[in-house]
């Protein structure tokens, strides 16, 4: 005789069912909670470092708590995500560099650059952030290195362009700093008043006074409070003879920055081309006062040409 087959409970099935989806969803809400303690977690440490600069005052107390932050990122264990831990790793290293760097323990600072370098060699800040210690030590090729590595792993890096391009004009390979400006600014930087600057700096040396000229003035449209573009575009205008429109520079930047040495020096010049003795003189007077340390080393020529002015003034008098 044939055996009859058993039917399931319709309410057993469901209920097995039921319970698969429960024992399901609670796993999936363990590791719901646990990312949410995992995020918690990376809060509470970025505050941590975020904190640093704003409450403690000298560079050796901040020294002391990253230290300890990074020790206690490296011993938290809801942080079991390694790729997150690293992250954080990297982000208070980089911290770290940055105070030893700010006082100048050079040494310090590609120490822990090179560990945040270690745990992401395809992170292209650490390369970014060690150039910039190496371009402080004078290290160029150094620094032409990491910023190249940088741009390699991030070819829209606009900082590293910016230093590497600095690096070049100052060697005087002004096509090679042309490049990266261009390239700098191609990638809309926040600020990119700097890099006018020196893309103007470089047209100028390259003999271009007319693309000079536009970017100066487009760094005063961007910024009609910088004076290194002022002084900038009257230097230009003196030496194209513009004497009206470099005084009226001048005066303009003198009135944002009436304790600037150099703008002095420039006025002093333009009056002087101008034949104005008098309001010459009373501008290099003002040079040797503001400058009694002779930080622009200009302090012997100024006092030869005061004499100077003085005796043609007398001339004109008689």
């Amino acid at each position: 005789m044939a055996q009859k087959k058993r039917t399931q409970h319709p309410y057993i099935r469901t209920y097995s069912l039921a319970f698969i989806v429960l024992s399901l969803a609670f796993a999936s809400c363990k590791l719901f909670d646990k990312d949410i303690r995992q995020d918690e977690h990376i809060a509470a440490f970025k505050h941590q470092m975020g904190r640093v600069a704003d409450s403690l005052d000298t560079p050796a107390s901040r020294i002391a708590a990253l230290k300890t932050i990074l020790k206690d990122i490296e011993a938290d264990n809801d942080l079991i995500t390694p790729r997150k831990k690293n992250k954080l790793l990297i982000e208070g290293n980089v911290h770290l560099s940055n105070e030893y760097f700010n006082v100048k323990n050079y040494a310090k600072a590609i120490e822990y650059t090179n560990i945040a370098i270690k745990l992401d060699s395809t992170d292209a800040t650490g390369y970014y952030n060690r150039g910039s210690i190496y371009q402080s030590m004078k290290k160029d090729s150094l620094a032409i290195e990491d910023y190249t590595q940088a741009i390699n792993l991030n070819n829209s890096y606009a900082d590293a362009y910016f230093n590497r391009g600095i690096i070049y004009e100052v060697g005087k390979k002004y096509d090679k700093a042309l490049s990266d400006y261009n390239k700098a600014i191609r990638e809309n930087p926040k600020n990119p008043t700097g890099i006018y600057n020196n893309r103007g700096n470089v047209h100028l040396a390259l003999k271009d006074t007319s693309k000079a000229l536009d970017d100066y003035s487009r760094v005063l449209e961007i910024d009609t409070a910088n004076i290194n573009a002022y002084t900038n575009r009257v230097a230009l205008y003196i030496k194209q003879k513009e004497l009206d429109k470099a005084l009226a520079d001048c005066n303009k930047a003198l009135r944002l920055d009436s304790t600037y040495v150099r703008l002095y020096y420039q006025r002093a010049t333009i009056y002087e081309q101008m034949k104005k003795y008098d309001y010459a003189i009373d501008d290099y007077k003002k040079v040797l006062e503001l400058d009694k340390r002779d930080a622009y080393k200009v302090r012997s020529k100024t006092i030869e040409t005061i004499k100077h002015l003085k005796m043609q003034e007398k001339k004109n008098k008689q």
